[in-house]
């Protein structure tokens, strides 16, 4: 028995406008006078204009997204936009993300899952068009799905994420979440734990190579997401902890 574990945003979906406009929505919350995207909420009508007219600022959010850890991230990088901070690489990001943790974080999850929710509900067709599958994934999981149990492991939340699998017709056996862990280890060893199965037998899937620095070394078999949200020099450090580089292309034929 094998597993495909999968991270979601960036490997099943690229979600990074939905997220921006959850994100920058749930930030205006705690911080009303910020002149960001000119300080007013972004709507499913006014946002192809935002992006338009705040090109450089989306263009900026996109460089920023490869350091993402978890949703207080696009507090995080709110604030970096913000402020107009240069961020050049993981470490910096992290040093800055550390210092707005505390009271800010629990907060403003609660604050984003709400806004979420709260659009779902205004107009699901809408919000689900933010959200652009990857085709040649999903086809390729559905097709696998002979070979392979497939399960989820994301730092994003099984009910919010739970209408998109439902879409794109992927009905993974088991789903781990951020309310498990945001530790990929801790999810990864919950999914072995509950099939039953060697690390060996795993085969997993991000687009963060951060995520693989504590699996490397249990034996799981890993592949970097060459489509999702990573910058070239974490793909060279994936390269030099022997980490499989994936394209989109080779998905299907690399599992067969």
């Amino acid at each position: 028995m094998k597993a495909l574990i999968l991270d979601f945003d960036g490997v099943i979906v690229d979600s990074q406008y939905e997220c921006l406009l959850v994100g920058f929505n749930s930030y205006l919350t705690f911080n009303k006078n910020t002149k960001l995207f000119s300080g007013k909420k972004i709507t499913f009508n006014n946002f192809e204009k935002i992006k338009i007219r705040y090109n450089h600022l989306v263009e900026k959010y996109k460089k920023l997204r490869p350091y993402v850890i978890d949703a207080f991230c696009w507090y995080v990088m709110m604030s970096i936009l913000d402020k107009g901070i240069k961020i050049c690489n993981q470490d910096e990001y992290n040093n800055f993300r550390a210092k707005l943790i505390n009271g800010s974080y629990d907060s403003y999850i609660r604050e984003y899952y709400l806004e979420r929710s709260s659009l779902q509900n205004e107009n699901f067709n809408k919000w689900i068009n933010l959200c652009h599958p990857f085709k040649k994934v999903i086809g390729s999981i559905k097709k696998l799905e002979e070979k392979f149990i497939i399960a989820i492991a994301t730092n994003n939340r099984k009910e919010a994420i739970k209408p998109l699998l439902d879409n794109f017709g992927i009905k993974p056996v088991i789903t781990t979440d951020s309310l498990v862990s945001r530790d990929k280890k801790i999810q990864i060893g919950y999914i072995k734990s509950k099939l039953s199965i060697g690390y060996e037998s795993i085969y997993f899937i991000d687009d963060q190579v951060q995520h693989f620095k504590k699996l490397k070394s249990y034996g799981i078999n890993c592949y970097l997401a060459l489509w999702g949200y990573n910058n070239d020099a974490q793909q060279n450090e994936a390269k030099n902890m022997d980490i499989s580089l994936l394209k989109e292309s080779d998905f299907y034929n690399t599992f067969k």
